[in-house]
């Protein structure tokens, strides 16, 4: 999924989000996460980060509110390479945000993907992409999607990819509230909702329906822990809500929220899709699916 180039100064990485088309949690694990089976696939909302040789490791970031220090993902993976490579490596990292954070896109984890991809090319440490995500296990169930195609079907907690042949020619109207979402706060409130009946789809029954438009996959987007989510916050019109009463009729949330996902066949309906939420308040970008593109430069595939 990501998009990395190198040169002889430096490395930059674009980062794209990605959304879960179909969430199912299949059951609870002995370390007390949970097990999942999820279809993903990458949209074109990107951060870009830009990696320079330095003395030592420094992240900057454009957004305030993204911290810079040892909790940001970046920066873990950047010490986890240096460990890796054995050797005392730095490196100037820049950060440009265009993915939300907190809203279901994955930013965190494609930036930490992208940092091990960068770095990977920047320091010439040779880490065959499989190599790169195993590292990415050790710093978020998510990490290791990045490395993988545009669409995949996850299981486990995430770290489990497996490749998937189809790419949607779809667009997507993003769509977000200004608030963002807990993880840990999300589960926790699907572990105290008693069990749905299960009459629902399956997380792979999507597969069958990316070739074809958006209509077919309409039935199919399923997303376990939407309740959940939604029974954290109350009070006004939700962006599922907002997207519906504008047209949209395939319509998901995306991880453990708070964005959702309107499925479109062209880009003209994502961007109407985008102008009637941002009128009902929500934040809002339209995105297409991406397609095949370089994974890794500077390393060895």
């Amino acid at each position: 999924m990501l998009r990395v180039t190198s040169s002889t100064g430096g490395a930059t990485v674009d980062a794209p989000a990605k959304v879960n088309l179909t969430l199912r949690v299949v059951g609870t694990r002995p370390d007390g996460y949970h097990d999942l089976e999820s279809v993903v696939a990458a949209v074109g909302l990107w951060d870009r980060l830009h990696f320079e040789p330095a003395e030592d490791l420094r992240l900057t970031c454009d957004d305030p509110g993204v911290p810079s220090g040892d909790d940001n993902l970046v920066v873990k993976a950047a010490r986890l390479l240096r460990e890796s490579c054995g050797a005392g490596h730095g490196a100037r990292i820049s950060l440009r945000k265009g993915i939300p954070a907190g809203r279901g896109f994955g930013g965190g984890s494609s930036d930490a993907a992208a940092c091990l991809a960068g770095l990977n090319a920047l320091w010439q440490c040779g880490r065959t992409v499989a190599e790169l995500a195993a590292l990415g296990v050790r710093l978020g169930s998510d990490v290791p999607l990045f490395f993988g195609p545009p669409v995949a079907v996850v299981r486990g907690r995430g770290e489990r990819v497996e490749p998937v042949a189809a790419r949607p020619k779809w667009h997507a109207a993003l769509a977000w509230p200004a608030f963002g979402n807990s993880t840990a706060d999300v589960y926790a409130a699907y572990d105290r909702r008693p069990p749905s009946a299960d009459g629902r789809p399956g997380a792979t029954d999507i597969l069958k329906c990316l070739g074809g438009p958006t209509r077919g996959a309409a039935p199919f987007l399923v997303n376990d822990l939407e309740p959940a989510a939604r029974s954290l916050r109350s009070g006004g019109p939700s962006v599922r809500t907002l997207l519906e009463k504008a047209g949209a009729t395939a319509v998901g949330m995306t991880g453990s929220g708070s964005a959702y996902f309107a499925l479109t066949d062209t880009e003209t309906e994502a961007r109407r899709l985008v102008g009637a939420a941002r009128a009902g308040g929500a934040e809002a970008a339209a995105a297409a699916f991406v397609g095949d593109i370089q994974q890794v430069q500077g390393g060895t595939p």
